[in-house]
Protein backbone atom coordinates (compact mmCIF):
# COMPACT_ATOMS: atom_id res chain seq x y z
CA UNK A 1 0.00 0.00 0.00
CA UNK A 2 1.21 3.63 -0.99
CA UNK A 3 2.28 5.77 2.28
CA UNK A 4 2.31 8.75 0.01
CA UNK A 5 -0.45 11.21 -1.74
CA UNK A 6 0.29 12.14 -5.54
CA UNK A 7 -0.04 15.43 -6.62
CA UNK A 8 -0.79 15.86 -11.00
CA UNK A 9 -0.12 19.45 -12.12
CA UNK A 10 -1.14 19.96 -15.73
CA UNK A 11 -0.41 22.81 -18.08
CA UNK A 12 -2.85 24.34 -21.00
CA UNK A 13 -0.80 22.33 -23.79
CA UNK A 14 -1.75 19.30 -21.17
CA UNK A 15 1.58 18.23 -20.33
CA UNK A 16 1.51 16.79 -17.04
CA UNK A 17 3.59 16.49 -13.76
CA UNK A 18 3.36 14.01 -10.94
CA UNK A 19 4.80 14.72 -7.00
CA UNK A 20 4.84 12.54 -4.46
CA UNK A 21 4.55 13.38 -0.93
CA UNK A 22 4.81 11.16 1.81
CA UNK A 23 2.07 11.23 4.37
CA UNK A 24 4.12 11.95 7.44
CA UNK A 25 5.43 14.94 5.70
CA UNK A 26 1.83 16.24 5.05
CA UNK A 27 1.10 16.17 8.56
CA UNK A 28 4.40 17.92 9.83
CA UNK A 29 3.35 20.67 7.01
CA UNK A 30 -0.26 20.61 8.85
CA UNK A 31 1.44 20.78 11.91
CA UNK A 32 3.57 23.69 11.25
CA UNK A 33 0.41 25.53 9.71
CA UNK A 34 -1.18 25.33 12.86
CA UNK A 35 1.64 26.42 14.68
CA UNK A 36 1.84 29.87 12.15
CA UNK A 37 -2.23 30.31 12.25
CA UNK A 38 -1.95 30.20 17.01
CA UNK A 39 1.34 32.55 16.42
CA UNK A 40 -0.42 35.07 14.54
CA UNK A 41 -3.92 35.03 16.57
CA UNK A 42 -1.58 35.65 19.47
CA UNK A 43 0.13 38.20 18.30
CA UNK A 44 -2.96 39.63 16.99
CA UNK A 45 -4.41 39.65 20.20
CA UNK A 46 -1.24 40.75 22.09
CA UNK A 47 -1.05 43.45 19.87
CA UNK A 48 -4.79 44.58 20.61
CA UNK A 49 -4.30 44.44 24.21
CA UNK A 50 -0.74 46.59 24.21
CA UNK A 51 -2.96 48.73 21.70
CA UNK A 52 -6.04 49.15 23.67
CA UNK A 53 -3.95 49.47 27.31
CA UNK A 54 -1.81 52.51 25.73
CA UNK A 55 -4.79 53.80 23.95
CA UNK A 56 -6.54 54.11 27.88
CA UNK A 57 -2.78 55.12 29.08
CA UNK A 58 -2.70 57.98 26.92
CA UNK A 59 -6.51 58.86 27.50
CA UNK A 60 -5.41 58.97 31.21
CA UNK A 61 -2.51 61.18 30.86
CA UNK A 62 -4.86 63.30 28.75
CA UNK A 63 -7.03 63.37 31.61
CA UNK A 64 -4.46 64.22 34.23
CA UNK A 65 -2.98 66.83 32.29
CA UNK A 66 -6.49 68.58 31.78
CA UNK A 67 -7.19 68.54 35.54
CA UNK A 68 -3.35 69.98 36.60
CA UNK A 69 -4.15 72.20 34.23
CA UNK A 70 -7.82 73.19 35.28
CA UNK A 71 -5.85 73.29 39.25
CA UNK A 72 -3.53 76.15 37.88
CA UNK A 73 -6.63 77.92 36.79
CA UNK A 74 -8.49 77.50 39.82
CA UNK A 75 -5.31 78.22 42.29
CA UNK A 76 -4.51 81.48 40.08
CA UNK A 77 -7.94 82.71 40.28
CA UNK A 78 -8.03 81.65 44.16
CA UNK A 79 -4.70 83.95 44.52
CA UNK A 80 -6.29 86.86 42.74
CA UNK A 81 -9.49 86.88 44.85
CA UNK A 82 -6.92 86.45 48.04
CA UNK A 83 -4.90 89.18 46.37
CA UNK A 84 -7.57 91.57 46.05
CA UNK A 85 -9.53 90.93 49.32
CA UNK A 86 -6.26 91.48 50.75
CA UNK A 87 -5.91 95.04 49.13
CA UNK A 88 -9.94 95.88 50.16
CA UNK A 89 -8.62 94.91 53.88
CA UNK A 90 -5.57 96.56 53.79
CA UNK A 91 -7.80 99.72 52.37
CA UNK A 92 -10.41 99.76 54.89
CA UNK A 93 -7.81 98.89 58.06
CA UNK A 94 -6.24 102.25 57.25
CA UNK A 95 -9.49 103.83 56.90
CA UNK A 96 -10.23 102.97 60.49
CA UNK A 97 -6.89 103.92 61.73
CA UNK A 98 -7.29 106.86 59.99
CA UNK A 99 -10.66 107.45 61.67
CA UNK A 100 -9.07 106.27 65.35
CA UNK A 101 -6.75 109.23 64.58
CA UNK A 102 -8.85 111.06 63.76
CA UNK A 103 -10.94 111.10 67.22
CA UNK A 104 -7.35 110.71 69.38
CA UNK A 105 -8.65 106.92 69.79
CA UNK A 106 -5.60 104.64 70.61
CA UNK A 107 -6.17 100.63 70.09
CA UNK A 108 -5.08 98.68 72.69
CA UNK A 109 -2.34 96.09 72.71
CA UNK A 110 -3.60 92.17 72.30
CA UNK A 111 -3.53 90.77 75.63
CA UNK A 112 -4.27 87.61 77.40
CA UNK A 113 -5.80 86.03 80.29
CA UNK A 114 -4.44 85.70 83.32
CA UNK A 115 -4.34 81.76 83.35
CA UNK A 116 -3.56 80.85 79.67
CA UNK A 117 -1.37 78.74 77.81
CA UNK A 118 -1.05 77.09 74.70
CA UNK A 119 1.50 76.39 71.67
CA UNK A 120 3.56 78.98 69.66
CA UNK A 121 2.52 80.05 66.65
CA UNK A 122 3.87 82.89 64.93
CA UNK A 123 1.70 85.52 62.65
CA UNK A 124 4.62 86.72 61.30
CA UNK A 125 4.90 84.24 58.87
CA UNK A 126 1.27 84.74 58.17
CA UNK A 127 0.13 87.91 56.78
CA UNK A 128 -3.64 87.61 56.44
CA UNK A 129 -4.09 86.52 59.46
CA UNK A 130 -2.14 89.46 60.88
CA UNK A 131 -4.12 91.70 59.25
CA UNK A 132 -6.99 90.59 60.20
CA UNK A 133 -6.26 90.75 63.81
CA UNK A 134 -5.63 94.45 63.20
CA UNK A 135 -8.82 95.02 61.94
CA UNK A 136 -10.78 92.85 64.34
CA UNK A 137 -9.05 94.69 67.28
CA UNK A 138 -9.45 97.98 66.13
CA UNK A 139 -13.40 97.04 64.81
CA UNK A 140 -13.49 96.11 68.71
CA UNK A 141 -12.31 99.96 69.71
CA UNK A 142 -14.31 101.45 66.93
CA UNK A 143 -17.86 99.41 67.84
CA UNK A 144 -18.38 101.52 71.11
CA UNK A 145 -17.62 104.64 69.31
CA UNK A 146 -20.63 107.08 69.14
CA UNK A 147 -20.49 107.83 64.91
CA UNK A 148 -22.74 109.94 62.29
CA UNK A 149 -26.02 111.45 62.93
CA UNK A 150 -28.41 110.98 65.57
CA UNK A 151 -31.27 112.57 63.58
CA UNK A 152 -31.67 112.90 60.07
CA UNK A 153 -30.07 116.43 59.52
CA UNK A 154 -26.51 118.28 59.01
CA UNK A 155 -28.01 121.47 60.58
CA UNK A 156 -26.35 122.22 64.21
CA UNK A 157 -28.16 125.14 65.35
CA UNK A 158 -26.13 126.06 68.45
CA UNK A 159 -22.38 124.43 68.88
CA UNK A 160 -20.31 122.78 71.62
CA UNK A 161 -18.46 125.16 73.79
CA UNK A 162 -19.24 128.41 75.08
CA UNK A 163 -22.20 130.37 73.36
CA UNK A 164 -24.99 133.24 74.29
CA UNK A 165 -27.66 130.64 75.72
CA UNK A 166 -30.96 130.89 73.82
CA UNK A 167 -32.97 131.32 76.47
CA UNK A 168 -31.67 134.28 78.98
CA UNK A 169 -28.86 135.50 76.34
CA UNK A 170 -25.93 135.42 78.97
CA UNK A 171 -22.85 133.47 78.16
CA UNK A 172 -22.59 130.10 79.40
CA UNK A 173 -21.29 126.50 78.25
CA UNK A 174 -22.74 124.48 75.90
CA UNK A 175 -21.76 120.86 76.75
CA UNK A 176 -23.48 119.30 73.15
CA UNK A 177 -24.86 120.26 69.95
CA UNK A 178 -28.30 121.24 69.25
CA UNK A 179 -29.30 119.40 65.58
CA UNK A 180 -32.69 121.50 63.84
CA UNK A 181 -35.00 118.91 62.90
CA UNK A 182 -38.77 118.71 61.66
CA UNK A 183 -40.80 118.09 64.93
CA UNK A 184 -41.51 114.14 65.43
CA UNK A 185 -38.16 112.92 62.96
CA UNK A 186 -37.09 109.91 64.24
CA UNK A 187 -34.01 109.72 66.66
CA UNK A 188 -31.24 107.07 66.21
CA UNK A 189 -28.71 105.73 68.62
CA UNK A 190 -25.05 106.65 67.31
CA UNK A 191 -23.44 103.23 69.10
CA UNK A 192 -24.70 100.17 70.41
CA UNK A 193 -25.62 100.79 74.32
CA UNK A 194 -27.39 100.27 77.13
CA UNK A 195 -30.17 102.27 78.34
CA UNK A 196 -29.51 103.84 81.57
CA UNK A 197 -31.11 106.27 82.06
CA UNK A 198 -34.81 107.46 80.64
CA UNK A 199 -37.03 110.48 81.84
CA UNK A 200 -38.14 114.09 82.19
CA UNK A 201 -36.51 116.91 83.88
CA UNK A 202 -36.98 121.12 83.36
CA UNK A 203 -33.68 121.36 81.28
CA UNK A 204 -33.47 118.25 79.33
CA UNK A 205 -37.64 117.23 79.00
CA UNK A 206 -37.55 114.31 77.78
CA UNK A 207 -34.23 112.51 77.62
CA UNK A 208 -32.26 109.42 77.26
CA UNK A 209 -28.97 108.59 77.99
CA UNK A 210 -26.80 105.53 77.05
CA UNK A 211 -23.92 103.56 77.96
CA UNK A 212 -21.88 102.04 74.76
CA UNK A 213 -18.91 100.83 76.82
CA UNK A 214 -14.98 101.71 76.52
CA UNK A 215 -16.21 104.42 78.76
CA UNK A 216 -18.87 106.41 76.36
CA UNK A 217 -22.39 107.60 77.10
CA UNK A 218 -24.71 109.77 75.18
CA UNK A 219 -27.55 111.69 75.49
CA UNK A 220 -30.59 112.91 73.89
CA UNK A 221 -32.57 115.47 74.74
CA UNK A 222 -35.79 117.74 74.19
CA UNK A 223 -38.03 114.56 72.62
CA UNK A 224 -41.34 114.64 72.09
CA UNK A 225 -41.52 111.10 73.22
CA UNK A 226 -39.28 108.64 73.91
CA UNK A 227 -39.49 105.20 72.76
CA UNK A 228 -36.38 103.26 74.35
CA UNK A 229 -37.04 101.73 77.83
CA UNK A 230 -34.81 101.58 80.55
CA UNK A 231 -32.45 98.44 81.07
CA UNK A 232 -32.83 98.21 77.19
CA UNK A 233 -29.99 96.89 74.98
CA UNK A 234 -30.33 99.07 71.59
CA UNK A 235 -28.25 98.79 68.34
CA UNK A 236 -26.16 101.41 66.44
CA UNK A 237 -29.34 103.22 64.25
CA UNK A 238 -32.09 101.78 66.13
CA UNK A 239 -34.98 104.61 66.95
CA UNK A 240 -34.67 105.33 70.52
CA UNK A 241 -36.74 108.61 70.82
CA UNK A 242 -38.72 111.23 68.63
CA UNK A 243 -37.57 114.84 68.30
CA UNK A 244 -39.43 117.58 70.08
CA UNK A 245 -39.45 120.62 71.61
CA UNK A 246 -39.92 119.45 75.37
CA UNK A 247 -37.75 121.41 78.39
CA UNK A 248 -35.92 124.48 78.56
CA UNK A 249 -36.22 125.18 74.19
CA UNK A 250 -36.95 128.15 71.95
CA UNK A 251 -38.00 125.45 69.17
CA UNK A 252 -37.95 121.94 68.12
CA UNK A 253 -34.21 120.19 68.10
CA UNK A 254 -32.16 117.59 69.69
CA UNK A 255 -29.75 118.08 72.47
CA UNK A 256 -26.76 115.57 71.26
CA UNK A 257 -24.00 114.88 73.84
CA UNK A 258 -20.86 112.38 74.10
CA UNK A 259 -19.62 111.97 77.14
CA UNK A 260 -15.78 109.73 78.24
CA UNK A 261 -15.46 109.68 81.37
CA UNK A 262 -18.55 110.84 81.87
CA UNK A 263 -16.91 114.12 80.88
CA UNK A 264 -19.30 115.67 77.37
CA UNK A 265 -16.57 116.45 74.65
CA UNK A 266 -17.11 117.74 71.27
CA UNK A 267 -19.44 115.50 69.31
CA UNK A 268 -18.16 117.65 65.94
CA UNK A 269 -15.56 115.14 64.87
CA UNK A 270 -17.76 112.04 65.75
CA UNK A 271 -20.59 113.51 63.71
CA UNK A 272 -18.44 114.31 60.83
CA UNK A 273 -16.35 110.87 60.92
CA UNK A 274 -19.96 109.33 59.07
CA UNK A 275 -19.19 110.83 55.53
CA UNK A 276 -16.00 108.63 55.85
CA UNK A 277 -17.51 105.85 56.91
CA UNK A 278 -19.98 105.97 54.52
CA UNK A 279 -17.63 106.89 51.08
CA UNK A 280 -15.33 103.56 52.41
CA UNK A 281 -17.60 101.10 53.92
CA UNK A 282 -21.05 101.70 51.48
Amino acid sequence: MDRRFHIIITSEQGRARTFAISKGILKKMAALMVVVSVIILVTGVTYSIEKFNLNKINTLENNVANLSTTNRTLQDQKDTQISGVYGELSRRNQVVESILSTLDISTPPPSSGKDSGGPFNSIASRPYDDLIAQVDQKLETLRPLPLGYPVKTSEISSSFGARLDPVNGETAFHDGVDLRGNYGAMVKATADGKVIEQGYNDDYGWYVLLNHGNKFTTLYAHNQKVLAKPGEMVLRGQTIALLGNTGRTTGPHLHYEIRRNNRPINPSKYLNIARLLVGNFG
